[in-house]
């Protein structure tokens, strides 16, 4: 606990900015930039520090199953007090990607996230068009905000009408933070953070699913955050195994925030096991970022802010591989 609360003492001067000041954001609902979209209709959350210096890189925030956004505002507020354009983003949640975990096909767990991310007609276990998916929100909410708010830069997150993915960064929760994965995986992003991901484990095969691929993101933009106690999806040996299968232990093996302060010896594998056992898997894999369970200073401050920021600010570039 100590260390923990040394280590939110460092926060924002560790790592050069300034205090943070607090953002609130606001509604957009997704029917708003588009009326054909009509599922999941709760609305996105926009955050935008006008006193920050501006990243000119944009966050968006995937919550995770049966998530919405609204329940991780700490996260993404420090993200807009650092400089970036966020969006939390409203997108269908229901069902959970290991209803893909035990298919046949090695592809079915990545063929589940595409029809979410991208609308394309490839899993039956779910069904998401094109219109509802991550990407076509992802492209009408900017081009709204854009409209709505010329001056402030949001127009400058899209090329040719679709996600510029290099000035975008990608994370997530739990099923978000896997799809933050993905799409990092699939397009050069600014970088991809996943909390309480990514999770995809092939119980068929007993190992990580097949899509943790080499990467169009450097190995560098990747970083995950993950609870020692966290069973949902997959217990932490086998976390391990998926985070293998990215080639994020070629930057080093995981780091305990409680016991190493930032930058966390530039490991991309970052774990807690903050108050210890016994613990419900539940609430482990929702304590790194959610605001309710994550775990707060006397002052009321998260604890997990120090690496937040590390994940958030981190430099990213194609980093040699080492041992």
């Amino acid at each position: 606990m100590n260390a923990l609360i040394a280590l939110l003492a460092l926060g924002s001067v560790a790592n050069g900015q300034a205090p943070i000041q607090e953002t609130s954001p606001y509604p957009v609902k997704p029917s708003e930039t588009d009326k054909a979209i009509t599922t999941f209709d709760g609305p996105h959350l926009v955050y935008f520090n006008r006193g920050a210096v501006p990243r000119h890189e944009l966050l968006i925030f995937l919550p995770g199953t049966n998530g919405k956004p609204g329940n991780t505002d700490l996260f993404c507020q420090t993200a807009a007090d650092l400089g970036y354009h966020v969006l939390a983003l409203a997108y269908p949640t229901d069902i959970p990607a290991t209803a893909a975990r035990n298919e046949k096909d090695p592809d079915a767990m990545r063929n589940f996230r595409l029809e979410i991310i991208e609308g394309k007609d490839l899993s039956t276990r779910v069904s998401v068009d094109r219109t509802n998916s991550i990407e076509h929100r992802l492209v009408k909410a900017l081009e709204f905000l854009a409209k709505k708010e010329p001056t402030v830069g949001w127009s400058q997150f899209l090329k040719g009408g679709q996600p510029n993915w290099p000035k975008i960064a990608v994370s997530g929760h739990s099923q978000g933070g896997g799809h933050a994965a993905l799409i990092a995986i699939r397009h050069r992003t600014a970088r991809a953070i996943s909390t309480g991901g990514p999770k995809d484990f092939d119980r068929y095969r007993n190992k990580p699913a097949a899509w943790y691929t080499k990467p169009e993101t450097p190995i560098s933009g990747f970083f995950t955050f993950n609870h020692e106690l966290d069973k949902q999806g997959c217990d932490y040996a086998e976390q391990l195994l998926i985070c293998k299968a990215m080639g994020l232990d070629k930057l080093g093996g995981p780091v305990s925030v409680d016991k190493e302060r930032p930058p966390f010896k530039g490991s991309r594998i970052l774990t807690t096991n903050f108050e210890g056992s016994p613990q419900e898997s539940v609430r482990a894999h929702s304590s790194v970022i959610s605001d309710a369970l994550t775990p707060k200073a006397k002052d009321g401050s998260p604890v997990f802010k120090p690496v937040w920021v590390y994940m958030l600010t981190a430099e990213v570039g194609e980093v040699p591989n080492r041992k």
